[in-house]
């Protein structure tokens, strides 16, 4: 598979930082029903493989998410259970299962089967960065809008 390299000078220009050092299932339940917030950088990243935008996400209002189908990610190779971009993955994809909330901060998400996997460690390291991940996620809709023209 192809990497993409983006260099948009933020810094999410590092996907492979943000892993989450884990021992993943490779379950594929992070796939289903997803509401992953995508920004800048992976919309490059994945726009860079040959997708469209509307191919690949969709607008809520408020952010753009990998978009769904048939209750998986577009992505999601439902035989498989494997994600058909990996390489290429959305900085979300990477930092799950580590979620972010206002009140509780960084957490790790129980509903995924390998969370005890996760390292304490791995909460300091990357926790910082789930609020500016956030805030750059609800910056994606003026950097499509302007980037790639696309207005919803």
């Amino acid at each position: 598979m192809v990497k993409v390299r983006v260099r948009l000078g933020s810094i999410f220009d590092d996907p492979e930082f943000f892993e989450v050092k884990m021992h993943c299932t490779m379950c594929g339940k992070c796939c289903l029903n997803t509401q992953m917030e995508l920004l800048p950088e992976d919309i490059e990243r994945i726009t860079a493989l040959g997708f469209q935008l509307k191919d690949f996400a969709v607008f809520d209002g408020e952010v753009w998410r990998l978009k769904n189908v048939d209750g998986h990610c577009v992505f999601l190779d439902s035989k498989s259970m494997r994600c058909t971009i990996y390489d290429n993955r959305p900085i979300g994809c990477r930092l799950y299962p580590l979620v972010y909330d206002d009140v509780d901060g960084a957490y790790i998400d129980k509903g995924c089967p390998a969370w005890n996997t996760v390292a304490k460690d791995e909460i300091r390291r990357l926790g910082n960065y789930l609020p500016i991940f956030v805030r750059r996620s609800l910056q994606t809709r003026d950097w499509v809008r302007l980037r790639i023209g696309y207005r919803k």
